[in-house]
């Protein structure tokens, strides 16, 4: 079942130590003791929160509501699709890094350690995953010519040059 995202909430599905690290890294909060705070029990953090000028949070609040997206089965399989492809020269690279967000406790926390130890082309690349596989549908293009589908070597072999050459200039692959 989907969850709409409010802070709050996140603050309260996530660990506690998961959210120090994250505000470690952004040398916000060092007042904080997360590890005396309850699980669930954040009052101090989130008054501490609204404290923050609104384009600060608006930044982290981001983070937060594309963490809380692939906090569910969906996300872990496109977190798992986008590891499978980054490691896949080396297979055991990929068993050992699905062995340790397998022993992680839920979605959440393979979410957040997902965004907090991956390189940011990984999680990028997560998301768009995870949007294609949550389109409702295929969108229709309306108003192109109409032509008969190229069935030749020629055709086929200039199809797939340009499809090359795209990803090598957009993605430096192909």
């Amino acid at each position: 079942m989907a969850h709409n995202y409010t802070t709050r909430d996140f603050f309260r599905r996530m660990p506690n130590r998961l959210l120090a690290d994250y505000f470690k890294r952004r040398s916000l909060f060092p007042h904080l003791d997360f590890a005396a705070m309850k699980e669930t029990k954040l009052d101090a953090l989130f008054a501490a929160w609204l404290d923050l000028p609104e384009g600060q949070r608006s930044e982290m609040d981001a983070d937060f509501s594309e963490i809380h997206t692939l906090s569910c089965e969906k996300g872990w399989c496109a977190i798992r699709d986008e590891a499978k492809f980054q490691f896949r020269q080396e297979p055991d690279l990929f068993t050992a890094f699905v062995k340790k967000m397998g022993d992680l406790d839920g979605h959440f926390e393979r979410a957040m350690v997902t965004f907090l130890d991956s390189p940011p082309q990984f999680w990028k690349n997560a998301m768009y995953f995870h949007h294609a596989d949550n389109l409702p549908w295929w969108r229709k293009r309306k108003g192109l010519p109409h032509q008969p589908a190229s069935v030749h070597e020629d055709g086929r072999r200039a199809l797939a040059d340009r499809i090359s050459d795209y990803f090598h200039r957009t993605e430096g692959r192909g």
